[in-house]
């Protein structure tokens, strides 16, 4: 049995630190999330307010080569399929600036069942509006546009929503 180098222990443990840091007390936590109205793979325009008079909304901020959106893509449809009909929907927003075709087909190829907006460049500016440092980076905003939370981690959804 080999042990890590000691310099791949020390990036794991920059990355724990650093994808819990913003959860929950992220520093817009309770503040009015910023509008936005980006286009989804279907070329359907979509704001953010017509999203939340919906009920809560999950924006997740991703890319198509973050392993760690991929592994969280079942989870995500679960989110989806248990409280969609409750009011949650979950928007998945690409950051990586790729076009619509390439996460169209990624998309398709992962079975992601909740709404994918890939409007290439004007997603990126949502992501700076919302200081996304990092892939993925999940906001829960209310009904009443307030950034619930905050963080690398998927949010405990029941606080919000009950079963």
């Amino acid at each position: 049995m080999t042990l890590l180098p000691r310099s791949l222990l020390s990036i794991f443990l920059l990355f724990i630190s650093c994808t819990s840091s913003y959860a929950e007390t992220g520093h817009r936590v309770g503040q009015t999330a910023p509008g936005f109205e980006l286009t989804s793979l279907e070329g359907d325009k979509v704001s953010l307010d017509s999203l939340t008079q919906q009920g809560h909304v999950l924006l997740v901020f991703w890319a198509t080569e973050c392993v760690y959106c991929y592994a969280h893509i079942s989870d995500f449809n679960a989110l989806h399929d248990q409280y969609h009909d409750r009011g949650l929907t979950v928007a998945a927003i690409n950051i990586a600036g790729e076009y619509a075709q390439e996460v169209r087909e990624y998309a398709q190829s992962n079975g992601l069942k909740y709404l994918v907006l890939a409007d290439r460049l004007d997603n990126l500016d949502v992501a700076e509006d919302y200081h996304v440092v990092g892939t993925p980076t999940l906001v829960l905003v209310s009904p009443d546009n307030r950034v619930l939370f905050y963080g690398h981690n998927l949010p405990d959804i029941s606080k919000w929503l009950k079963d």
